[in-house]
């Protein structure tokens, strides 16, 4: 079907008309960077601090726009997550809740879209890993992935990009997705039944959780990923200084070690053991992140 196919216009626009009427009255300006370089770490490489301000403010918004895409695929992976959960529902009361979850995941891609870069974004590699995960995987198995674990995290990630955001119509969006996000982390907690998990199930959560983690191990890749476009970084050992100046390892602990308390649900102790054995809760040092970003360069 066309991007100019009437019906879909219509539909489009239809979706839109509810959209604004729960949309904040917000739009970007564009004439500030969205983030500034601490956020991101970037006041710590040298080659940053020494190129011409175009350059460093063309960097800052790669990383933005990268960081807002990647939100923005998450919450549209999650209207199609809610109406799987909607049509296999086991009653009314949980049909209903993922109904009105699936209504606010709409809701943030709406609120979100005017923010992108212009263009519809490509998924990047984590993208495309949950979009299959929610089409592949057991209801039950994607209430524990998506909200318990991945909702979870979204928590104290929108409420740390609100409070770093330098615009402050996109800081009130990003809380506003906080909240909700404590919300729907709260009814994958009521939905997640771990007893109910089959072996098949075990196995894709240790697979899928593996890959999971291995994606978080390996460094901001995209925040190197702008460096290296804008600037131009070096061989795998610049690279790798790279990710040493931006203290990627430090950030990483971080973040596995939130990741290793949402996954240590009641009768969840198998899987965070299983993964604690393989190393999956330590980061990557600097030169295996760079090792990784160099191979897919």
């Amino acid at each position: 079907m066309s991007a100019s196919d009437p019906r879909r216009d219509a539909l489009r626009r239809a979706a839109d008309r509810i959209g604004r009427h729960r949309t904040p009255p917000t739009a970007p300006d564009g004439t500030r960077p969205l983030w500034d370089a601490a956020f991101f770490g970037l006041d710590r490489v040298a080659c940053f601090g020494e190129a011409d301000t175009e350059t460093r403010q063309s960097v800052l918004a790669d990383c933005a726009a990268s960081m807002l895409a990647e939100s923005w695929h998450i919450e549209r992976c999650g209207i199609d997550y809610c109406a799987r959960m909607t049509f296999t529902a086991e009653d009314d009361d949980e049909r209903r809740l993922f109904a009105l979850i699936g209504a606010d995941e709409a809701r943030h891609a709406g609120w979100l879209a005017p923010w992108l870069a212009p263009g519809v974004p490509e998924p990047d590699p984590f993208n495309r890993f949950i979009a299959g995960l929610a089409e592949t995987g057991t209801p039950q198995v994607l209430a524990f992935l998506l909200q318990v674990v991945l909702e979870g995290f979204g928590i104290t990630h929108y409420s740390a990009l609100a409070t770093h955001s330098r615009d402050a119509g996109l800081a009130d969006i990003l809380q506003r997705l906080s909240r909700d996000e404590a919300l729907h982390h709260a009814a994958g907690l009521a939905v997640f039944r771990p007893d109910g998990l089959t072996p098949g199930d075990r196995r894709f959560l240790a697979d899928a959780t593996q890959v999971f983690l291995e994606m978080i191990r390996c460094g901001p890749q995209a925040v190197v990923a702008a460096l290296d476009k804008g600037i131009g970084l070096g061989d795998q050992a610049d690279v790798a200084a790279t990710f040493s100046a931006i203290a990627a390892e430090a950030a990483g602990a971080v973040k596995l070690a939130r990741l290793r308390r949402l996954m240590a649900q009641p009768r969840m102790a198998w899987l965070v053991d299983t993964l604690a054995t393989g190393g999956l809760f330590t980061p990557c040092p600097a030169p295996d992140c760079a090792r990784i970003y160099t191979a897919s360069r």
